[in-house]
């Protein structure tokens, strides 16, 4: 009995813990700003960006070591197992005309020092370190970019999603209509009143419509999850979304100018970046100047070992000035120069030429912008008729006035304007994405 209580707590005690693995976070989502709020903070490629430009402000940092001195601390020992052998007149040893062969130190050598060396000028550096400085607003305009791309992507999936949502309830609306006139006509042709043919349009009638239920709901699934991916949710989150009361709400009547395309700031800082490049080739050629202080000890011995008794240790000290000067490099710099200059022409070109679509994409972005949103409103008004009509239809075929079969041509008219009405409905908010996503 003992042993069954045991495996019945340990069998709930594994559900339970299932069941708190898998709980689902809920993400309140009242508008598209937050929305986009969101995703800047959980995206991956942002958080990428956010972790280049660390590294950017590293290397810019890094770069600008040249202004600071070296000191480089150091110690070494030298063990002479043949000294140098120096010929020496013999004169100097009493014994004329002759030479004698001399060797001078000791055995083992010992030396402590500090140096100390220090650019004074190096213009090859301080291009670099202006051309690390170029980089990181590179990548931060890269990032806006980036950023810009992202609140397109996600806004179009938001509104399609919406649109998907709006549809879905409009097609469960018309649904219970046509299953009501499925029934009449069924009806009808148990009393003989209808053919079979008439119940079999009613059928199709009611199959398309769950057709385009499916369908929408599949739109809004996908859209779903595009809308997780780049927000940088987990599966098992839960979205919810804030209903709209008027699904017109979503578009604007008020787009007549566009901020600039932050994609173009990469090809102008591409531009800069090669004007730092060409500088830092230049900047090769130039003189450099550096000064370098040695302060030290110095140790000779007989034997080995060492001491640090402070009078065993003997004085090395001196401050140098040097410049160097490039003479001939085999003609690397100036290959070097050739090709950024080659490289500076294909990135001005690129610039030149993102600038004019840029201009033409926007003009006919404008253009779609205005004849959708003349679609939109006018495929809206036909849709709201049609709907009157279908209403005033079902009041006439309820009363006899007129058959099934004109009900259904006016069932078929409203359908049609329905579907005409949310496609322009969305491929207005898909071009006003791009604008708004601007901002």
């Amino acid at each position: 009995m003992i042993n069954k209580c045991l495996i019945i707590l340990l069998l709930f005690n594994f559900q339970f813990s299932v069941f708190a693995q898998e709980k689902v976070d809920t993400i309140h989502i009242d508008n598209l700003n937050i929305l986009w709020k969101l995703a800047i903070e959980r995206n991956s490629s942002q958080k990428i960006y956010q972790f280049k430009n660390q590294q950017a402000k590293v290397d810019y940092n890094t770069s600008r070591a040249y202004l600071l001195p070296q000191i480089t601390g150091i110690f070494s020992g030298q063990d002479n197992t043949k000294l140098a052998t120096t010929p020496v007149p013999g004169e100097f040893l009493g014994q004329p005309n002759t030479t004698q062969y001399l060797q001078f130190g000791k055995q083992f050598v010992y030396n402590t020092a500090i140096t100390i060396s220090k650019s004074l000028f190096d213009w090859q550096a301080k291009a670099q370190s202006n051309l690390a400085k170029e980089n990181i607003v590179l990548n931060t305009v890269q990032q806006l970019a980036n950023e810009q791309n992202l609140k397109t992507q996600i806004t179009q999936s938001y509104f399609t999603l919406m649109v998907a949502k709006k549809a879905i309830e409009i097609s469960e609306n018309d649904l219970k209509i046509s299953d009501s006139i499925l029934s009449i006509s069924k009806q009808k042709f148990k009393q003989g009143l209808a053919d079979a043919i008439l119940v079999n349009q009613a059928c199709v009638n009611s199959n398309n419509i769950l057709l385009s239920i499916s369908q929408s709901k599949e739109l809004y699934k996908n859209a779903l999850v595009s809308i997780k991916i780049l927000a940088g949710m987990a599966e098992h989150t839960h979205i919810y979304f804030k209903p709209i009361d008027n699904i017109e709400n979503l578009y604007k009547a008020d787009i007549s100018s566009f901020d600039q395309d932050k994609n173009l700031l990469v090809y102008s800082h591409n531009v800069e970046i090669q004007k730092w490049q060409y500088k830092m080739i230049k900047a090769a050629n130039l003189p450099k100047f550096g000064i370098n202080s040695y302060w030290g000890y110095q140790q000779f011995r007989d034997n080995l070992g060492i001491d640090f008794n402070s009078n065993s240790w003997k004085d090395y000290r001196y401050v140098a000035i040097n410049m160097s000067v490039p003479i001939f490099t085999g003609f690397a710099n100036k290959n070097k120069l050739k090709s950024n200059n080659i490289q500076t022409e294909i990135v001005k070109q690129q610039y030149n030429a993102a600038l004019e679509q840029s201009k033409i994409n926007d003009k006919s972005l404008q253009e779609t912008i205005d004849n959708y949103f003349f679609m939109t409103n006018t495929s809206k008004k036909s849709f709201e008729l049609y709907s009157n009509n279908l209403q005033l239809n079902l009041q006439k075929f309820n009363e006899g006035i007129i058959s099934v079969d004109i009900y259904y041509k006016a069932f078929d008219d409203y359908l049609k304007s329905e579907n005409t009405y949310l496609s322009n409905l969305s491929t207005l908010l898909y071009n006003q994405a791009i604008v708004i996503s601007r901002k």
